[in-house]
Formats: structure tokens, sequence, C-alpha cells
């Protein structure tokens, strides 16, 4: 299970979330550089980190799992694992703000591999190779913190999916 995360301009957005059937399009359309931040299997592991939970948390931290807006429904509209969501231009800035009161070393702090594996986070193994599964981790962390940072010096809103 992979989490990608794209800019997309506000019009498009607001066109997803009237007409999902869309996203289907979206999702396979090719991406121009820049516009798309392919997390891999590192999701679940920075949710955690950000939120301190496997699956909830509060809002704008949690924007990787919950909240924004779902284009579409789970019945007709899912696109791996639940429909994409969509998170508006101030809901982007919000996110990157939050990140970015987040320092690299503190966020590398939170990782706790023992609590990760006992709460079953995806893929699993977190307390095998710590220091490897830290440092990826907070590489991650580090692309998403730019990602959403470009996201809102351009006004974009983005779209989540797995």
């Amino acid at each position: 299970m992979r989490m990608t995360i794209r800019k997309i301009r506000k019009a498009d957005l607001r066109e997803l979330l009237i007409n999902p059937d869309g996203i289907f399009d979206f999702i396979d359309n090719d991406v121009p550089q820049g516009q798309e931040l392919d997390l891999d299997k590192a999701w679940h592991g920075l949710h955690f980190m950000l939120t301190g939970t496997a699956w909830d948390g509060d809002e704008p931290l949690a924007y990787l799992l919950t909240g924004g807006h779902d284009i579409g429904n789970e019945e007709e509209h899912d696109v791996g694992y639940g429909p994409a969501r969509g998170l508006t231009a101030p809901e982007v800035k919000q996110f990157a703000n939050d990140l970015n009161d987040i320092t690299l070393e503190t966020f590398a702090s939170r990782y706790v591999g023992s609590r990760m594996d006992e709460l079953e986070l995806y893929p699993r193994g977190w307390g095998q190779e710590l220091e490897e599964m830290r440092n990826w981790l907070v590489n991650e962390f580090n692309k998403l913190q730019s990602f959403a940072n470009s996201a809102a010096a351009e006004n974009a809103c983005l779209v989540i999916y797995l």
C-alpha cells in the first residue's frame, strides 16, 4: 500500500468534489515533476509520529489519514484503500504551518518502534531495524514538509490517496 499526495488547482479540486467519477482519470494521468509526492509505505509511520495514534489524531497533523473532503464515496470511488480526499488551499497552509512547527529532531524523537509494532502499523517491523527505520521516516517527513510548503506557497490544494 502506497500513499500519494498530488497538488491540484482549486477549480480542479472543486470539479472533483462535484463530479467524483473524474478521480480515476486524475490518478491515471501523468504528473509534471514536482506536482506529486509518493510517500510509499512510510505513510502509517509518519501519521503515528505526527499524531501519536494509529488512525486518529487532531487536524491538521492527521491529514494523511483523516480530514479534508472525501472525493466521492467508498462504494463507487474507492481508489485502492477508500476514496481519495481533497484538502483546500487554507487546509494545506495550516498543514504546512503545523508541519513546520516540528523540527527534524523532535520528529525523530517520536519514533517508538515497539509501540508502532504493538499498534500493528503498516508495514510492520518497526522495532527490528530501529535506526534505519527512524532515518527513513525522518527523510520522508522532510520531503512531506517541503512538498506541503511548496503547495502552500503556490496556493494549491492537495489530493491524498492510498
